[in-house]
């Protein structure tokens, strides 16, 4: 997995797991295109306990509705979630 600690950041095709690692603020990432990515797999991981991780577009569909959004990760320290493009936006298949 790759380690991020920017304020932003792109996901790369070749991107499977990632670990966010800010100590300074929320972190943005313009995740790919779930049209051109149909069943990619991203598995995430917050390691700050202080800032959230937030998608740059509202593309993002918690497990406990059907609703996009921006949210990905909460600031909680472990917090993780797995997410699949369904080929419109990615959905959070499980985490915490």
């Amino acid at each position: 997995p790759s380690t991020i600690t920017a304020a932003t950041y792109s996901q790369a095709a070749a991107d499977c797991a990632l670990i966010f690692n800010n100590a300074s603020a929320n972190c943005t990432v313009t995740m790919l295109s779930a049209a051109s990515y149909p069943g990619k797999r991203l598995v995430v991981k917050n390691l700050s306990g202080t800032y959230t991780v937030i998608s740059a577009a509202s593309n993002v569909v918690p497990r406990t509705s059907t609703t996009a959004g921006t949210a990905i990760l909460a600031a909680t320290a472990g917090a993780w979630a797995e997410l699949v493009s369904d080929g419109t936006n990615w959905i959070v298949m499980a985490g915490n």
